[in-house]
């Protein structure tokens, strides 16, 4: 089952040249994604009545133009596969003229509804989805599960503000690229990348103090959320 819904492209999801950003991108992508969760009765209002919560564990984004601001962005999303641990949903937008502007994918975990232990997948949770595993995104695609081997070549230690937080009392998935920003030199900027993958390890909660840590592994950069010697996140930029 497809779920298709169309986006403006707001002031606050643009960047240089009042073009859809990284970030936007990924907003209107988390929006779909709930969106699917509602259309089957496992949204997030909805924890309390099925007993489940889902929890994204990472997105790879593949961005090809950039719509300008007040385009409309019509959006699609499926669920491309699952195994008993994960599943994935993958997601493409196209700009007023059908052209593709950008495809993606992610991973996700599911939780009991009260977000404290980790559930296996099962038929009764993934088929309500329609599940469409000859529809993959990005065939063959397996995120890392660490970051490349890079050399630090900047740092940056930023304090959780509560504006980053969200209904489930922990950063909000898209707030995490404010994080991975805080790092990035001064001439560098996060939406002259096309190609991000960014893969959520641990969880980060009110008034922690976060290092972002910068770098390069080849053509990538490589950016690390840490917590002393705990990695919480990482971006890689291509």
């Amino acid at each position: 089952m497809q779920v298709i819904h169309d986006f403006l492209v707001r002031m606050e999801d643009t960047g240089a040249g009042f073009r859809l950003s990284n970030k936007g991108v990924v907003t209107m992508l988390t929006n779909l994604a709930c969106l699917h969760g509602n259309r089957v009765g496992q949204g997030l209002m909805d924890r309390e009545k099925c007993g489940l919560s889902w929890m994204v564990t990472g997105w790879r984004v593949r961005v090809d133009h950039r719509p300008l601001l007040s385009e409309t962005v019509h959006g699609t999303t499926w669920a491309s596969g699952w195994n008993r641990l994960q599943t994935t949903r993958d997601f493409q937008l196209q700009d007023e003229q059908g052209r593709e502007a950008a495809r993606a994918t992610s991973s996700w975990l599911v939780l009991d509804g009260h977000n404290t232990h980790i559930l296996r997948m099962t038929p009764e949770i993934v088929d309500p989805y329609g599940p469409e595993p000859e529809h993959p995104a990005f065939p063959g695609y397996v995120f890392p599960r660490e970051a490349p081997a890079f050399e630090p070549e900047r740092t940056a230690e930023t304090r959780v503000t509560r504006a980053m937080i969200d209904c489930n009392d922990h950063v909000h998935n898209v707030a995490y690229l404010d994080l991975f920003a805080e790092a990035l030199p001064e001439d560098e900027d996060m939406d002259r990348f096309d190609d991000l993958t960014l893969v959520y390890r641990r969880e980060i909660r009110p008034g922690q103090r976060i290092t972002a840590v910068y770098g390069r592994a080849g053509e990538e950069r490589v950016i690390v959320l840490r917590e002393g010697d705990l990695v919480h996140a990482f971006l890689l930029l291509g």
